[in-house]
């Protein structure tokens, strides 16, 4: 027998209240590709939109070239200013790095050698660029949510990093972005002004645990490995831990972390709990359904 939902129910809220705990959630993404698009985004944002076929065809050929691509569409709540700005991002554990050209218009990607690109020093910007989830054509939360935390940090110290995005994944942790180059994850946040708290932290190098998701060069276990890791040290600077090595055993995940700056190592013991929690995935769906979570069992060091 099928559950009854409430007609309504935002998957958000339903996650709340579910207690789902949001460590291990990001999306795995080594490459991103950020194009701005000011036009109207529906579901399917760049399928449906209006850039050109054979332009779509390339920026997919693009995509096949390299490791866990992510095509972000983006836009500002105003023009950026002359041209189209094309943002690539590799999200590396170690010397992450992101990119920005600017084309006159968007066949000129027909052309693009885009690893060309991505091998050009002049092309790497220094300052973030911070993507928030806001499509509500694709889930109702991410509109209800996310507009309102991108209006907020889009007038503050932050404005000129911070774009509107089609989808991240994980809506039903709305507010949700990513902070690249590093491909920070980050959800449920519900105000401009802890998200602008939250890419001061970044600016500084450094993670916000209360809001935090995973980190996209990740897998889910090892990103929440890194989670328990840094609750329990308490050390949040972004480079301070480096993945040695991650493997599951007898139902337990085991994920060993180097500190960089004082060379100790450190093995995080994990549980993935399959079939415990249900919650709504999207507003849309018809019923629940189950949803991994992580259960610490140790952390020590070697």
């Amino acid at each position: 027998m099928s559950e009854h939902i409430k007609r309504g129910t935002l998957c958000s809220q339903d996650s709340l209240e579910a207690n789902e705990e949001m460590y291990g959630t990001a999306t795995t993404v080594e490459t991103w590709l950020a194009l701005e698009y000011n036009g109207r985004w529906s579901g399917d944002a760049f399928r449906d939109s209006k850039i050109p076929d054979a332009v779509k065809t390339a920026i997919g050929r693009y995509l096949k070239g390299f490791p866990n691509p992510c095509l972000q569409l983006v836009k500002k709540e105003k023009r950026s200013g002359d041209g189209i700005k094309l943002f690539i991002a590799h999200t590396r554990e170690k010397h992450s790095s992101i990119r920005e050209i600017t084309l006159a218009r968007y066949e000129d990607l027909i052309d693009e050698d885009i690893h060309e690109i991505v091998s050009n020093k002049s092309s790497e910007i220094k300052e973030p660029v911070f993507l928030i989830c806001t499509n509500g054509e694709h889930d109702k939360c991410c509109g209800k949510f996310g507009m309102p935390v991108y209006l907020g940090t889009a007038e503050g110290a932050y404005g000129q990093n911070t774009w509107q995005t089609t989808h991240i994944g994980g809506h039903r942790f709305a507010s949700t972005f990513v902070c690249l180059p590093h491909g920070l994850y980050y959800g449920r946040v519900r105000e401009g002004k802890t998200a602008e708290e939250i890419f001061g932290e970044y600016k500084n190098g450094r993670v916000d645990p209360a809001s935090y998701r995973g980190r996209s060069c990740y897998s889910a276990p090892v990103q929440a490995a890194e989670y328990f890791l840094r609750k329990e040290t308490g050390i949040r600077e972004i480079s301070a831990f480096y993945l040695e090595s991650a493997a599951e055993n007898n139902g337990e995940f085991i994920a060993e972390f180097k500190s960089g700056p004082e060379e100790k190592t450190y093995e995080i013991k994990l549980r993935k709990l399959e079939s415990t929690l249900k919650t709504l995935k999207s507003c849309g769906d018809k019923q629940r359904s189950f949803v991994p979570q992580y259960i610490l069992l140790s952390v020590a060091e070697k």
